[in-house]
């Protein structure tokens, strides 16, 4: 009996632990909200602000990338059209490939940094260069060239940093012999659009989607970390004996934070509004794109030779 108590047992306690386990499956690793933490919530409703019309802005950037589509073959001068049809094929798959994906985020993060420290950075080279220059005794103010040669620069290696992460770039490789100068390069620009377009309709737009979601439900959190906030720097005013520099910066973060409530209900309501539509829009411009990358891979095959496609009949 007891032997059968214990089996009975340990069956009952795997079931109950199995359907615990896939009962409510989480994604490893679970990030902890930030909401809690003063810094980001004063930065929260710029943030939010920013999140919101990121969507939108990459939404029109893939739309005006998807209309482009069809122009695409008129702008290869007799290509071998099987070659051309494998690239673009490529292309698309890889758009939505873990590898790709990956790179682009990187790059994403590397363009953000390069945004927000421009100034700094284009400084610093362009005093370096500027003071070597001087050296040489010339009098010459190469700030300008300068900025513009490490903005091009960054601007080459971000693209060759991605395309060593494209599968298409490994076929036009293959092929470029055959393809020639002028139509290699035209189809790289053509494989790192489509990749890109593909990217942003499939894997990007829902990214942004989830993040802004993510934002809308730390919106109480935030409200009562900024308060809080603003009473501990307070205290902070009021404890023991603070100099006159503690307390301005102190002050200055009160208004900082300050500033960031009376714009929570402004940023929220236009955050709301794009989620609202995010997901029959992110539909749409899924099916735009699928449709002209059809009608682009038809054109492709008739071009080359072959049969229609039955699945894109």
């Amino acid at each position: 009996m007891n032997r059968f108590r214990f089996i009975a047992g340990s069956f009952f306690l795997a079931g109950h632990l199995f359907a615990l386990g896939c009962g409510a499956p989480r994604p490893e690793p679970e990030i902890a909200s930030s909401a809690t933490q003063s810094g980001y919530a004063g930065r929260y409703p710029a943030e939010l602000q920013a999140a919101a019309a990121s969507f939108s802005e990459r939404e029109d950037l893939a739309k005006r990338a998807t209309d482009q589509l069809d122009a695409y073959p008129d702008q290869l001068e007799e290509p071998d059209w099987k070659e051309v049809l494998d690239v673009i094929e490529q292309a698309d798959a890889a758009g939505r490939s873990h590898d790709y994906v990956e790179r682009v985020r990187a790059v994403d993060g590397a363009v953000a940094f390069f945004n927000d420290n421009q100034d700094e950075l284009t400084r610093r080279v362009s005093g370096a260069a500027q003071y070597v220059v001087k050296q040489k005794g010339c009098e010459a103010d190469v700030t300008g060239a300068t900025s513009r040669a490490l903005e091009d620069g960054v601007e080459r290696q971000l693209e060759e940093y991605v395309r060593a992460r494209n599968e298409a770039h490994r076929r036009i490789e293959r092929y470029r012999a055959s393809l020639g100068k002028e139509n290699a390069a035209v189809l790289e620009k053509q494989a790192d659009a489509v990749s890109f377009t593909s990217y942003l309709v499939h894997i990007d737009l829902v990214e942004r989607k989830l993040r802004l979601r993510r934002m809308l439900e730390e919106m109480e959190t935030i409200k009562t970390s900024i308060d809080e906030a603003i009473e501990a720097e307070r205290a902070f005013q009021a404890s023991g004996r603070r100099t006159d520099d503690e307390k301005k910066a102190s002050e200055a973060r009160i208004e900082e934070l300050g500033r960031s409530k009376a714009m929570l209900d402004s940023s929220a309501t236009q955050a709301k509004q794009i989620d609202e539509t995010m997901e029959e829009r992110i539909e749409a411009a899924q099916k735009a794109y699928r449709e002209a990358f059809a009608r682009l891979r038809s054109t492709l095959r008739k071009n080359a030779g072959l049969p229609a496609d039955p699945s894109e009949g």
